[in-house]
């Protein structure tokens, strides 16, 4: 799920349960410093979490499964939604207006960051600078609430030195910028540009400058003021100019502050309450990152071997293969199989492949078809359907072998992004299938025939007839491809191409 619209779903359920999950159990616990760790890990965790895929296998018995393995003529899945205006969602999906509004916001975002930090490169270079303790004290020409960035912190032009409220307010900058807040808040404003739309990431970035300023007062309290003299302090601060870029001493969380300043804090019991958080993150990765894989059938291939652990090199008609490959074959374009165990034997293969890949020893597959053996033409003809379909003996196709891994493997006229992208413009999810709530993954197998038509079409693996059919007619209506070759001649090429009915 790459397309920006599952990047938007995904990342937006995620921060929605994590924020929710900080609202409710954290926000209003004393452990400032875990609640700074969770919040900055939880915006990146959501950006990150829909670009994550761990394939999950799961074992199967069925052979037919075996024609799905993953493999070189196994295409990438064509997503096919439906549900309550079905034709609308798809068409919404297809439109590129919707990419244009989010990249629109991106740009906007974007600009309005760097008219922020444009406006601080302005105070810095406009106002009088001094040096204390390692910082730059930069002086303004209006009358403001002290802020900083980075190294930086900016004062009033009426900000008086030297007594106890201006003592205070110093120590409370100070604390921003030996912590580092700036990052987190140039994190988080990195964050917005790519999740703008997601109404979450508001809310996170406001509880982070938050945290920062509970952080921020809790260290001055505990050095020694009075915190009814502290939150006194807060109240006559008058508000100035505030840069979202900047941490500002008086950020418009006065309420926030003063409770927070008057809070006990949390007993140490409450620190379990951030395991809610660590089990969501699971929960998140094993719902949207966790892919089902169903692991090839071990008996497509019968391979025999002394130490099946070994895993020894496979070589499928004279081309290195791994068994994921194996497994899409049928044992019945096999010719015949040597295992190849002995030194003088692996020699050849050892100086082309490497000594470390045959060491466990190499078995090498020759199929009909790469031999020029004849074949038993397997193939049934319906009256009712022009192109020819495959029985499930698809070793051969009009009397003809079919390969799984050629030289040159064909293309469709555009690439394989064409080919998804016509299948998905074509293929319409059936109505009856949507009132029944029916969906699922079809796998449709089909053959590229030496002259580049499509044939063969057969359902792998399907979920309905309904959702079959539909499958098999766009496949049957794929236009003509560019054949695949085997030692410079045109061959018939299998192919098989996963879609996947999703109802919304």
């Amino acid at each position: 799920m790459n397309t920006y619209i599952n990047f938007i779903t995904e990342s937006g359920i995620s921060l929605g349960l994590l924020t929710l999950v900080y609202l409710f159990f954290l926000r209003n616990e004393t452990f400032f410093r875990l609640n700074r760790l969770y919040l900055l890990v939880s915006a990146v965790f959501s950006g990150i979490l829909p670009l994550l895929h761990i394939p999950v296998f799961l074992n199967s018995v069925s052979s037919n499964l075996g024609l799905i393995a993953s493999g070189p003529s196994v295409l990438e899945v064509v997503e096919v939604y439906g549900g309550a205006g079905a034709n609308a969602s798809g068409a919404f999906l297809s439109l590129p207006l919707i990419g244009l509004i989010y990249f629109s916001g991106i740009l906007f975002f974007a600009l309005r960051f760097t008219w922020k930090l444009g406006q601080m490169v302005l105070l810095v270079r406009s106002g009088e600078k001094r040096k204390f303790r390692g910082l730059t004290i930069v002086r303004l020409g209006f009358d403001t609430s002290a802020f900083s960035f980075f190294r930086w912190l900016f004062v009033g032009r009426s900000f008086q030195f030297g007594t106890e409220e201006s003592n205070h307010i110093l120590k409370h900058e100070m604390v921003h910028i030996r912590q580092r807040h700036s990052i987190d808040v140039l994190l988080l404003e990195l964050v917005v540009l790519v999740q703008w739309s997601n109404p979450f990431i508001w809310y996170l970035r406001r509880a982070v400058r938050e945290n920062h300023e509970f952080l921020a007062d809790a260290l001055v309290v505990n050095k020694g003021i009075s915190p009814v003299r502290y939150k006194a302090m807060l109240i006559e601060q008058v508000t100035g100019i505030q840069l979202q870029v900047a941490n500002n001493f008086n950020y418009s969380l006065l309420k926030s502050r003063i409770k927070m300043i008057s809070k006990i804090k949390s007993p140490r019991w409450a620190g379990y309450k951030y395991l809610i958080g660590l089990i969501g993150m699971l929960l998140l990765v094993v719902v949207f990152a966790c892919e089902k894989t169903t692991e090839p059938a071990t008996e497509q291939v019968a391979v025999k071997s002394a130490n099946v652990d070994s895993q020894p090199l496979m070589v499928l008609d004279e081309v290195p293969v791994t068994k994921a490959v194996m497994d899409t074959l049928n044992p019945k374009s096999i010719s015949h199989i040597d295992v190849l165990k002995n030194k003088e034997s692996l020699a050849p293969y050892a100086e082309k492949y490497g000594q470390e890949r045959v060491k466990n020893g190499v078995i090498l597959i020759y199929t009909k078809g790469f031999l020029n053996e004849p074949v038993e033409s397997t193939v049934e003809k319906d009256a009712s359907i022009t192109r020819q379909n495959a029985s499930d003996n698809n070793a051969g196709y009009n009397g003809e072998p079919v390969f799984f891994i050629v030289e040159n493997m064909p293309k469709f006229p555009g690439g394989d992004l064409a080919l998804r992208k016509y299948i998905a413009a074509n293929i319409k999810y059936p109505e009856d299938a949507q009132k029944q709530g029916i969906q699922g993954k079809v796998y449709v197998t089909f053959v590229v025939t030496k002259t580049g038509e499509v044939g063969g079409a057969k359902i792998a693996r399907g979920v309905s007839s309904s959702l079959d059919d539909e499958a098999l007619r766009v496949v049957r209506g794929l236009p003509k491809w560019t054949p695949g070759t085997q030692r410079g001649k045109a061959v018939n090429v299998q192919y098989t191409v996963p879609i996947n009915f999703v109802l919304q």
